[in-house]
């Protein structure tokens, strides 16, 4: 998806600017980076349609297009497009090895590449669904399709004997997400979205 583009039919209108902090914790108990955004209200009708992308049906949700509308009709400044977070994610951040408290004393080892920030956001959503229902062995099962490789062989992915042989596979699943959240919080954008959908809220 390009870049959206900045509505300028009714400029600061309803804007809201803040400061938003992110990143690791300083000396202070801080974090220690902070970043100016500006919030527009999207207008009623709209703010409902991108709210209701959290519950589409048959206990299903798509945070990543309600993350997508956000940038778009929320947050004027700065733009956020996927295509361009995406590209902008540095090579070291790409992929990560964890070891994993495997069972019976094993200490199994899995590589998981970053699936790209909508995934990422879906993800980070789908291990409950939208009645409170326990998803985690489909969020597992697609994060061995799509996201866990082989540390030997990083175009394999791992199957689910891998975790049936070893264990483990509830904590990849938390490593991961932790790991999604640390690749979009580099600039900041993890902040940035969780305060633009709370001010989403305020806008209803």
């Amino acid at each position: 998806m390009a870049k959206p583009k900045t509505d300028l039919s009714n400029f600061g209108a309803s804007d809201e600017h803040k400061v938003i902090k992110y990143g690791p914790f300083g000396d202070n108990g801080e974090p220690s980076k902070s970043k100016k955004v500006t919030f527009r209200d999207p207008g009623y009708g709209r703010a409902l349609k991108i709210r209701a992308l959290r519950n589409i049906g048959n206990n299903e949700q798509d945070i990543g297009e309600l993350a997508a509308q956000i940038n778009q009709y929320v947050i004027v400044n700065p733009r956020y497009s996927f295509d361009d977070l995406d590209k902008a994610v540095s090579d070291e951040d790409k992929t990560k090895e964890v070891e994993l408290e495997g069972k019976h004393g094993k200490k199994p080892h899995v590589l998981i590449k970053f699936p790209g920030y909508r995934a990422a956001i879906n993800y980070s959503n789908d291990i409950r669904g939208v009645n409170g229902a326990d998803e985690t062995l489909d969020t597992l099962q697609s994060l061995s399709k799509e996201v866990f490789r082989q540390v030997d062989d990083p175009k394999k992915p791992i199957d689910m004997k891998f975790w049936t042989d070893n264990g483990g596979g509830i904590e990849a699943l938390a490593k991961a997400l932790v790991y999604f959240n640390e690749v979009m919080d580099r600039d900041g954008y993890s902040a940035v979205f969780g305060e633009a959908y709370t001010f989403l809220g305020e806008c209803l």
